[in-house]
């Protein structure tokens, strides 16, 4: 039988790391620092991700993550940025339904001294899979209505900030109650998450409460995506 894998918070030490870790953006501090970094952050990262993906299979939830796959590296690459600081000032992860980071329909996770937080959805999907969520809403609109009002019941809202000006070409007749969704560029909702939630026993129960809220969402875009050819 399988250990029950526990995970009672993360350390306010972990935040201390990042904070300090914001005004030291340099490998030789960062070298001094390891240490704290894998005792603080990372392993405890690890057996969150292991403590999650547990809950979430005990819920029925199918979503997981692998330590070694899903989680973000404290690294960033700087190449394509015009913020040059060499490291990330926050860890993170995703579950998705394989594993592994690059499947479509998420639960993200984001330790944060700046405000963490979770988030599910589909974030800036490739082109292929964000027509196909499209196809998804034309093709049963008022299934799409009913999933967003049954969010905002629950306290929920996309967010709406990232949308096109006007509907995308290669959709016709598409119903005005919609409209607006299928100017979107992704679907997501975010969910802010305490310090002293983060540090606590609860983060599990909350995360997991948070993933079972989102089902429908996630559940909506892999039906389209399995129904609709790219």
């Amino acid at each position: 039988m399988p250990t029950k894998i526990n995970h009672s918070g993360f350390s306010p030490k972990a935040f201390k790391f990042f904070e300090e870790l914001t005004g030291n953006q340099n490998r030789v501090w960062f070298a001094e620092h390891r240490s704290e970094y894998e005792e603080f952050v990372r392993e405890p990262m690890k057996s969150f991700t292991e403590a999650l993906s547990e809950n979430l299979a005990k819920e029925q939830i199918p979503l997981w993550g692998d330590p070694k796959r899903s989680l973000f590296r404290i690294n960033r690459d700087a190449r394509f940025s015009k913020a040059k600081h060499p490291y990330n000032m926050h860890a993170s992860g995703l579950f998705t339904r394989t594993g592994d980071k690059h499947s479509p329909g998420v639960l993200y996770f984001r330790l944060d001294p700046l405000g963490s937080r979770c988030a599910a959805g589909y974030l800036q999907p490739e082109t292929h899979i964000l027509k196909r969520l499209r196809q998804g809403i034309l093709e049963n609109p008022k299934a799409w209505i009913a999933l967003e009002k049954a969010l905002k019941r629950k306290g929920y809202e996309l967010d709406y900030s990232h949308t096109l000006a006007r509907i995308p070409r290669g959709f016709n007749n598409v119903p005005p109650e919609v409209e607006r969704a299928m100017k979107l560029k992704g679907w997501i909702i975010r969910r802010p998450l305490t310090r002293s939630t983060v540090c606590s026993k609860e983060l599990i129960k909350e995360i997991t409460g948070f993933a079972k809220d989102m089902l429908p969402l996630l559940s909506f875009g892999w039906h389209a995506l399995e129904n609709f050819p790219d």
